[in-house]
């Protein structure tokens, strides 16, 4: 026990030997106002990493929603476009045809009424398909202040028909209406597909 007192410091005895300085009020409130500002600034430190962490947080979940989102939004859209092609597909094969033969008239009347205001047209020659004769044999009790000829041509197709007056002649072709229609709907779903495939 001797041996291992004569190693080791008596702290006691120096303690009571030799007291410790007294410090002053200034130096106790130097250390006490370092100690706080270590404190805050250390406090001040963990809350702004704590921040950032948590809006790292914030941001790769708002980015995680948003692609799901975006994803949802395309797989919904795509499916909707897949469900109404057949549908307008349908529609241009079946009710544009038949709206196109009802206003055949009105179309032919629009392309009258024009020649009529030109005093140069004698007599117009109207040539269309036996199946539109009727419709436009009805345009013969309108005056339009010249004759009509009805002139059936079997050559021309189904919505197609030719006014021809002195050396000009004015083609009305439904068909062709109803081709760049179908042609706008399959460019427009092409797009699409393009659109999402590129993401």
């Amino acid at each position: 026990m001797k041996q291992i007192t004569r190693i080791l410091e008596d702290f006691g005895a120096s303690r009571t030997n030799a007291p410790a300085p007294a410090m002053s009020d200034d130096e106790l409130e130097t250390i006490r106002l370092e100690a706080f500002e270590n404190g805050y600034k250390a406090g001040w430190d963990d809350s702004s990493k704590a921040q950032r962490e948590e809006q790292g947080h914030i941001t790769a979940d708002f980015a995680r929603n948003m692609q799901d989102l975006s994803f949802t939004y395309h797989e919904a859209h795509s499916h909707v476009l897949a469900a109404i092609r057949p549908l307008l597909t349908d529609i241009i094969d079946t009710v544009v045809p038949e709206l196109a033969r009802e206003t055949l008239a009105l179309r032919v009347r629009d392309q009258l009424e024009e020649l009529a205001t030109r005093k140069a047209v004698q007599k117009v020659e109207i040539a269309s398909a036996a199946l539109h004769l009727p419709v436009i044999e009805a345009l013969l009790e309108e005056d339009f202040g010249f004759p009509l000829i009805i002139a059936p041509d079997d050559t021309l197709s189904e919505g197609q028909v030719f006014l021809r007056f002195g050396e000009e002649e004015t083609e009305i072709d439904l068909g062709a209406v109803t081709d760049g229609i179908r042609q706008a709907v399959e460019g427009f779903f092409t797009e699409q597909e393009r659109k999402v495939q590129n993401g």
